[in-house]
């Protein structure tokens, strides 16, 4: 059998000529299964996968296309055809081109600033040496666990323990999970919050005769009764449709998309409640005024007007969109125990005599918790009430386009 040594002038082109077909050796490295639904649900949620590759053109155009990364006829930019192009051109081209090609390390770190440039978030995946400048170039630098060396590790912000693709795609829908329950969380302690220094602010205005919570009660209520549902929202499970919304801006506010808005109004509609019940009971407990029936009872009238009213809160808060009935009650049941938890301990305070005498609360009678408890559900039907309303205006609005 005759060996041809190739010279090192010969290109690419002229290099397979003269030759023997002796056989043909096929490999195959094929892609997991699961890739090609992560692939779909990333397009879905608004990511675009990009395939950044030092094989050939054609095998990195076949596992494209058979991904779902790019569609039988688009364009596949080859390393020699990236050298050529200026920074300029390059940061146009990445908005079409999915697939890259014979790319060296210097291209993968042009690419990531390319898309950078052009206002993207870029998370970079990559296992070897060539990988680390890339990596630490991209906003999320995700190195491999198993196969990956340790300067891509070093160089990353993240490493895939599992060294699979599937992963990334969870830890996305993960991430917006707690970032929704995150502003959930806030909507819910700072509406509330608002809602009760506005009442207490207003009970000397209107001549009441002082605040109506002493400094143990409103510690009771930032400890339990914000605290525990808090929590518990903060662990609300996610729905199958936050992978089919748009990525959020990265320099948005915590406060964008109407959350400033809503703690601001719900706030004030708590306190105005609150207050008109405030008014009443203060009346009221001076006509009704005996030796059984301490004077101060319109006090311990807020304070569980109050407590009761954020318990509405968080159940109404579950969901932006659904009412109440809508939401499964059994897929947080955190929620429902705090709540419920919260509420016992609420009522002790007032009827249980070691815990009435502590916060310094008086006994209420069956009418008076009855209003209590009509006044405080009065914030839960008007967030329900805005649900409804926003249905309404949207379909409204949808209906004329």
């Amino acid at each position: 059998m005759e060996h041809t040594k190739l010279s090192n002038r010969d290109s690419e082109d002229t290099a397979e000529t003269n030759l023997t077909w002796l056989g043909l050796v096929g490999m195959l490295d094929a892609p997991r299964p699961e890739v090609r639904d992560a692939v779909v649900k990333c397009r879905t949620a608004g990511i675009r996968p990009v395939m950044i590759t030092g094989d050939h053109q054609l095998t990195a155009q076949a596992i494209a296309q058979d991904l779902g990364i790019a569609k039988v006829g688009d364009r596949c930019l080859t390393g020699q055809e990236l050298q050529k192009l200026t920074q300029p051109k390059l940061e146009t081209q990445v908005l079409q081109v999915s697939v890259y090609a014979r790319v060296t390390p210097e291209h993968k770190l042009r690419i990531v600033q390319a898309l950078q440039r052009q206002g993207h978030v870029v998370a970079m995946t990559g296992d070897g040496v060539n990988d680390a400048p890339a990596l630490k170039q991209a906003d999320i630098g995700v190195a491999m666990g198993i196969t990956g060396t340790d300067v891509s590790k070093e160089a990353s912000d993240m490493v895939l323990l599992d060294d699979n693709f599937t992963t990334i795609v969870s830890a996305v829908e993960e991430g917006r999970v707690v970032y929704i329950n995150i502003r959930r969380f806030i909507r819910y302690i700072l509406g509330s919050n608002i809602g009760e220094v506005l009442t207490i602010a207003a009970a000397p205005l209107l001549g009441l005769g002082g605040v109506p919570l002493s400094a143990v009660q409103i510690l009771w209520m930032n400890l339990v009764t914000d605290g525990l549902p808090a929590l518990a929202l903060a662990v609300e499970p996610g729905r199958p449709i936050v992978m089919q919304q748009p990525p959020k801006d990265p320099k948005e506010s915590i406060f964008a998309r109407g959350l400033g808005s809503y703690m601001v109004r719900i706030g004030i509609i708590l306190a105005v409640i609150t207050i008109l019940m405030m008014v009443w009971a203060y009346g009221y407990t001076a006509q009704v005024q005996s030796e059984l029936l301490d004077r101060d009872r319109w006090q311990t009238m807020v304070f569980t007007t109050l407590c009761l009213a954020q318990m509405g809160h968080a159940l109404a808060i579950r969901s932006n969109t659904r009412l109440m009935l809508e939401v499964n009650p059994l897929s947080n049941p955190y929620l429902i125990l705090s709540v419920g938890v919260t509420s016992i301990l609420q009522l002790m305070l007032i009827y249980f005599e070691p815990f009435r005498s502590f916060f310094n609360t008086h006994y209420l009678s069956g009418l008076e918790l009855l209003i209590c408890i009509g006044f405080s559900s009065l914030v839960f039907v008007w967030i329900e009430a805005e649900k409804l309303f926003i249905r309404w205006y949207a379909s409204r609005k949808y209906s004329k386009i």
